[in-house]
């Protein structure tokens, strides 16, 4: 079989809906696009979805872009009016001052020194150092607010009943502006910590293991603030929280983010988290409510993918949840996805809920 069939033989409709855009994007390669091109002229779903995304690609190159219709000869005339102008007013303004008292006006010192210093460089150079050395001095004597780090150690016998108060109260983390999490290896040792940084009029650095209460505390605080902390950060959170889903209290933080959060790729991530943990009721109607409710087909796409799986994990009907059968069976009707209609239809025959 030759190189471009194995790539078509991959390609399936639940992959269409993110190729297309590539394909629109001119962003696949050509064994790629040979590929899509085979798929669609087999399938008539696939096709118009590729023909959709091409046609909203053009739609939105033919737009104007704002850039390219600033005047940038009128910006700067109009700055240099407004320059011209300030300097009439600073002129008229010197020349109304009278006699004795411009000896007192701030406008007239600040005009004298600035023409010393400008005329005078020699004189500037010793001001500029009379003032670099009056600013260390005073430096020295201010009070230094260095970053909040917090560091994960193993207990000890005396530290058991502190490690209980968290290191970060919540108010630093209501005054955090922005995040970043990553893995780093300490130079003295071999294992990966996690390194929350929080950027606030105070910064805070916390670093751990991802078992450490303040570093999963932190990291269910940024995946809980979408609005607030950018999508990469929350994206990092959960490579870290999933491996450690069993907790209770992390579950429940990834089952939060896979409905509410504001970006697909998030909420897709969050509900791939979940896998392995249908037993939890809580994860079970996350599943069911973003099949049911998000406008994403790729989340809806992820969701019934892994009622689909439960399923075949469970080998068996057992007990039919209701709800699920009826979320079934409106996404059979009512979804405007051909794939997610299809496998609705396949989850109500397995569970004998088709008729």
């Amino acid at each position: 079989m030759s190189e471009q069939s194995n790539r078509e033989a991959i390609v399936r409709c639940q992959e269409i809906e993110q190729l297309a855009v590539l394909y629109a994007c001119d962003e696949l390669d050509f064994a790629a696009r040979l590929a899509v091109d085979a798929h669609a002229a087999q399938c008539a779903n696939c096709s118009a979805v590729v023909s959709r995304e091409a046609r909203l690609h053009q739609e939105i190159s033919s737009f104007d872009q704002p850039a390219d219709s600033l005047d940038r000869s009128g910006l700067l005339l109009a700055q240099c009016r407004n320059q011209l102008a300030e300097a009439l007013d600073d002129q008229v303004a010197r020349a109304n001052q009278p006699g004795w008292s411009a000896l007192f006006s701030p406008l007239a010192w600040w005009t004298g020194l600035r023409d010393t210093l400008v005329y005078h460089p020699a004189m500037s150079m010793a001001a500029l150092v009379v003032v670099g050395f009056l600013a260390g001095v005073a430096g020295q004597r201010m009070p230094f607010v260095t970053p909040i780090t917090t560091t994960a150690t193993a207990p000890t016998a005396t530290a058991m009943t502190a490690s209980a108060q968290p290191k970060v109260t919540e108010q630093q983390l209501q005054s955090a502006g922005s995040a970043n999490v990553a893995w780093v290896t300490p130079s003295e040792s071999r294992t990966p910590t996690v390194q929350v940084q929080f950027m606030s009029q105070a910064p805070m650095n916390i670093v751990g293991s991802p078992d450490d209460a303040d570093v999963q505390r932190a990291l269910r605080f940024v995946l809980a603030n979408g609005h607030r902390f950018d999508a990469t950060a929350r994206m990092d959170s959960l490579d870290v929280l999933r491996t450690r889903c069993a907790d209770s209290d992390v579950r429940h933080a990834v089952c939060a983010a896979a409905l509410s959060d504001p970006y697909p790729g998030v909420r897709i991530k969050a509900l791939q988290a979940l896998q392995g943990f249908d037993q939890d009721p809580t994860v079970q109607q996350t599943m069911i409510d973003a099949l049911q409710n998000d406008d994403n087909p790729s989340v809806r796409v992820e969701a019934i993918n892994h009622v689909i799986s439960s399923l075949h994990a469970k080998n068996s009907a057992g007990t039919v949840d209701p709800n699920l059968v009826a979320v079934l069976r409106d996404r059979v009707r009512n979804d405007p996805n051909n794939f997610i209609r299809l496998q609705s239809a396949a989850a109500l025959r397995q569970l004998g809920g088709g008729r």
